[in-house]
């Protein structure tokens, strides 16, 4: 791997055409495929461990999915999800539990601990630690616990967005999910049908929302992106960085690599968030297995 980011020009806009604002994935083939993602990118990397270990918990949720319903509280005529009420009620927490059966027997034994803590944790711990990720206090939640936590509440928040109405669209482009509030995981080039087109992936609701590309996804300025990457200009993964606003998100293009996921592909690319730090950018995204270990 090259130890100096590569650079390369900004991408011309994607042309004008009919697409969807927003996307709603359906979830048990999200899952699925984004644990197929992981164990494809695992072997050989320096984080194979817990590559591995993400998959079974992306796995665990499509299995949590495939029994689980949108409690009568999630739905709702609003136009958009609350995670911090969706925390409050407390429904998420029986996913968690679904999960831990799934995913205990086969851990082993450095993740054992975690998982054993997890099932200890009374009702009122698990509804503390999820209104605190839903409020972004991520320091007060252990970060050895939080991944899975939030696979289990964000697969709540996932449902109860798929349950209500699509907001009404606007003009405006937005740096958070329109759904759900979330911030995103990163930019996402899509293939077949919507060849070209990037839309945002959110972290928590697992929607997408369309975003015009040459522009700053957080303050939406054009006139000072650059493109960070490793091996070559024409990766699968670069960092997209603005001098505007000194902040940079992930771009992954499945034009590049038809299987490419946008949370497994992210987890799987930390190295070049280290590079984007150190060139004094901030990350605008939060990947699910790589929260951060401060409130934000």
């Amino acid at each position: 791997m090259n130890e100096v980011p590569v650079r390369r020009s900004v991408p011309s806009e994607e042309s004008t055409r009919h697409f969807d604002p927003i996307l709603r994935p359906e979830l048990h083939k999200l899952y699925t495929a984004r644990a197929a993602r992981l164990r494809e990118l695992a072997p050989g990397h320096e984080l194979e461990a817990y590559l591995r270990l993400a998959a079974d918990v992306a796995q665990a949720q499509a299995q949590a999915q495939a029994q689980a319903t949108v409690s009568p509280e999630s739905r709702s005529n609003a136009v958009a999800v609350d995670p911090v009420e969706i925390a409050r009620q407390g429904t998420w927490v029986t996913h968690l539990d679904t999960m831990l059966d799934q995913l205990i027997p086969g851990a082993w034994p450095a993740i054992t601990p975690h998982l054993d803590a997890l099932r200890a944790m009374s009702t009122q711990a698990r509804l503390d630690a999820g209104l605190a990720l839903a409020q972004h206090q991520f320091d007060a939640v252990s970060q050895a616990l939080a991944p899975f936590l939030w696979a289990a509440f964000s697969l709540e928040v996932a449902l109860a967005a798929r349950a209500v109405p699509l907001p009404v669209a606007s003009s405006e482009e937005s740096p958070s999910c329109p759904v759900c509030g979330g911030a995103p995981v990163a930019s996402l080039i899509h293939k077949g049908t919507r060849q070209g087109l990037r839309y945002l992936h959110c972290s928590l609701c697992e929607s997408q929302w369309h975003m015009v590309r040459a522009k700053c996804t957080n303050c939406a300025d054009a006139g000072d992106l650059d493109y960070l990457s490793f091996d070559s200009t024409e990766a699968v993964v670069r960092a997209e960085s603005c001098g505007h606003c000194d902040s940079y998100l992930k771009v992954i293009s499945q034009e590049r690599e038809p299987n490419a996921e946008s949370v497994a592909d992210d987890l799987a690319t930390l190295v070049l968030d280290d590079a984007a730090s150190a060139e004094g950018y901030g990350r605008t995204g939060l990947n699910p297995f790589a929260l951060p270990d401060q409130a934000l």
